[in-house]
């Protein structure tokens, strides 16, 4: 690969961003931040992103991409598609996530890979697919979704969650001294506890008042505070951070 240069954001940047269905959900927060800073976007999910996509497409050039991320074939006809239509992509936003439950014994090899194959493989399969052209271009962002309840004691039952956030965490940096020298940043955020429509769906209120309880900021979190910092770590400005997982949750963990 190229030896990194200071160079700039392109004029008109092309992101893609997975698991960015629920318009309620991080993906779509993710989505909307870089909207907002001029990049074109790709929405992939296995499921419809048409809601995302019509509220974007009023003001941004956005591209609907659907596909499994098991399957790698698919992965690779999505990031075609959206090459071809919007441009290189030069940003990637990891968020997809296989939320799937387990305790040791719950936790069969087969639902264990089933979640190891979202949460990790199609990160590595994505970064491999987009990875040459920003090396090419010398200029890259990769964000990594990850999950404060790595550092902290976590409930019951998440033993591939959590495995699979340690994983993408560890990816994180081990990408970010490979592709450095090419111009290319890898970071990751981890969130905590967020105000989602499948988050309320599945957790107790008493879940989020414990948490909140804990934070340093009383307020339980929402997507929409993770746009700042995804459009900072997506920007010029963040050239020299890389590697680093940034606990965005409202100071339930310090680092």
């Amino acid at each position: 690969m190229a030896t990194a240069s200071r160079s700039a954001r392109s004029a008109d940047p092309v992101a893609l961003v997975t698991g960015a269905a629920a318009p309620d959900g991080i993906g779509a927060a993710c989505a909307r931040a870089l909207a907002a800073e001029g990049c074109a976007v790709g929405l992939l999910d296995v499921a419809s992103c048409a809601t995302v996509h019509d509220e974007l497409a009023a003001g941004s050039r956005v591209l609907e991409l659907r596909a499994d991320l098991r399957d790698s074939n698919a992965i690779e006809r999505a990031v075609d598609r959206l090459e071809r239509e919007l441009g290189p992509c030069s940003i990637l936003v990891n968020n997809a996530a296989d939320l799937t439950r387990g305790t040791l014994q719950e936790t069969t090899p087969e639902k264990l890979r089933r979640v190891l194959a979202v949460n990790v493989e199609a990160v590595v399969a994505l970064c491999r697919r987009v990875v040459p052209g920003m090396a090419e271009r010398g200029w890259g962002r990769i964000v990594n979704i990850a999950s404060d309840t790595f550092d902290r004691p976590p409930g019951p039952g998440l033993l591939p969650y959590i495995t699979s956030k340690g994983a993408v965490i560890g990816l994180t940096r081990a990408l970010a001294v490979e592709l450095g020298p090419s111009g290319i940043t890898v970071n990751a955020i981890s969130p905590g506890l967020t105000r989602t429509g499948a988050a309320s769906s599945d957790q107790p209120q008493e879940l989020f008042d414990a948490v909140r309880a804990g934070q340093a900021i009383k307020r339980t979190l929402v997507p929409a505070d993770y746009a700042g910092v995804l459009a900072f770590l997506a920007s010029d400005q963040a050239g020299v951070i890389t590697g680093q997982t940034i606990s965005a949750d409202a100071g339930l963990v310090f680092r």
